[in-house]
């Protein structure tokens, strides 16, 4: 038989490819614990040692999982009580590669398969990549297994102010009229072009002033 399980490390990289929230940690076998979310299902890779991957489920992926598995005529669900006749089970679909899901409810629970925390009542077993693959992908739809997306401000559109033409800024500033400027002092409009003032302040002290910031910004008052 070949059936060339993933490496925890390929494991992890499919993982974090599918884009999922996970911890990874090492239990005292060695394993490498896949945890998703916060306190979500488990993954156990050691496929150093099994030919098999193995989930300890939450109630919510233990009936996602399976659904998907139903759909793809790949579930089987093992109703025995007792431990050393459900590994046997288990070790025969691992001898031959199997194809199938297998999903011990309550497996955790009852038999006490693993020592994983009661939240993580059920067991799903699987021996083929394409499983984990499948698996994975159902897990995606769990939406606590993705990490949140960033927040993008909204960032108000920027007013964009028309230009003025020479002949609104003549109605403010007609030429030859008188102006005072809070730096320069007095002066007289001499002309508007372009949307410039030339201005002849006293002394003969001549300015060509941007329009739009002296209506804007009030620097230049007609008087």
């Amino acid at each position: 038989m070949d059936n060339q399980l993933y490496s925890y490390e390929e494991a992890c990289e499919l993982i974090k490819d599918k884009g999922l929230k996970v911890s990874i940690k090492r239990d005292d076998d060695l394993s490498v614990l896949c945890q998703f979310g916060n306190n979500g299902s488990i993954l156990n890779v050691n496929t150093l040692i099994y030919d098999r991957y193995q989930i300890h489920a939450t109630e919510k992926d233990y009936t996602s999982i399976k659904r998907m598995a139903e759909s793809e005529n790949l579930a089987i669900t093992i109703t025995e009580n007792d431990k050393d006749e459900i590994e046997d089970i288990i070790s025969g679909y691992e001898e031959i590669g199997s194809k199938a899901i297998l999903f011990i409810k309550n497996g955790n629970k009852l038999y006490r398969l693993n020592e994983t925390e009661n939240y993580l009542p059920h067991e799903i077993i699987f021996f083929t990549n394409e499983n984990l693959d499948l698996i994975l992908e159902c897990l995606c739809e769990n939406t606590t297994y993705k990490p949140k997306a960033p927040v993008t401000p909204v960032v108000a559109p920027k007013v964009i102010e028309p230009e003025l033409t020479d002949d609104e800024i003549k109605e403010i500033y007609p030429e030859g009229s008188t102006v005072e400027h809070a730096k320069y002092g007095t002066g007289t409009v001499k002309s508007v072009d372009t949307g410039r003032i030339t201005v002849e302040f006293e002394g003969s002290n001549e300015k060509i002033l941007g329009a739009k910031i002296c209506i804007k910004n009030k620097l230049l008052k007609a008087v």
